[in-house]
């Protein structure tokens, strides 16, 4: 054997890229930052962002707007139908077309706008760091709001939301486009509430932490 072979140090281990603090000890990762957070680590990780709620205005929270629609074309038709006994030239057939054209006008801009084009066109999904408002029907709009940016949320029940167990959910934030969110007329608005304000919370907590560290 030859002597050189014995005499041969070792290289030990190969070097490696990984940052090092002060003390030469390697440095945290970023997923033992969101453990040490106390977290899963859905403040930090994008790809951790998952749906908590989704959802859009119930048709009964406009249930007030449209017994008022109903009430007023009756009340256009028992008008029509007053005056043709008393005037010569509105025969019945006449009142009846003209109530139907107020009916149909009137239902068109009520039901079909005001309620049912606004329902389908609105939107609402609640991440677990997010709140986003989607509107349109063709063309769509996208509205986001970080949750750690919300400093307020309220919520409002009318007189008929509270007999149809709806409510609606303001959520004031620091966002400079959007400082109050309305969504309006859900169901279980007590969850979505409570829901915002916990991961609100949750995520300026885990914040903090990692700021401090």
């Amino acid at each position: 054997m030859n002597g050189g072979d014995s005499a041969r140090t070792d290289p030990g281990p190969a070097p490696t890229d990984a940052p090092t603090n002060l003390d030469g000890s390697a440095g945290a990762d970023r997923a033992a930052l969101a453990e040490a957070a106390g977290g899963n680590g859905t403040a930090l990780d994008p790809g951790a962002e998952t749906d908590i709620w989704t959802g859009r205005t119930h048709w009964q929270h406009y249930a007030g707007r449209l017994a008022l629609w109903l009430i007023g074309n009756l009340a256009v038709i028992v008008l029509v139908i007053w005056l043709a006994r008393r005037i010569e030239w509105l025969t019945f057939k006449a009142g009846f077309a003209i109530a139907a054209v107020i009916l149909v006008v009137s239902g068109l801009e009520m039901v079909v706008r005001r309620v049912f084009l606004n329902i389908l066109s609105h939107r609402y999904r609640l991440t677990t760091q997010r709140l986003f408002i989607e509107r349109g029907i063709l063309s769509r709009t996208i509205d986001q709001t970080e949750l750690i940016r919300v400093d307020d949320v309220r919520l409002h029940k009318s007189f008929l939301d509270r007999m149809f167990r709806l409510g609606s959910v303001a959520v004031v934030s620091t966002d400079a486009t959007d400082r109050e969110i309305v969504i309006e007329g859900i169901a279980e608005p007590e969850k979505v509430a409570e829901a915002i304000r916990t991961r609100m919370r949750a995520m300026r907590s885990k914040s903090l932490f990692i700021e401090n560290l």
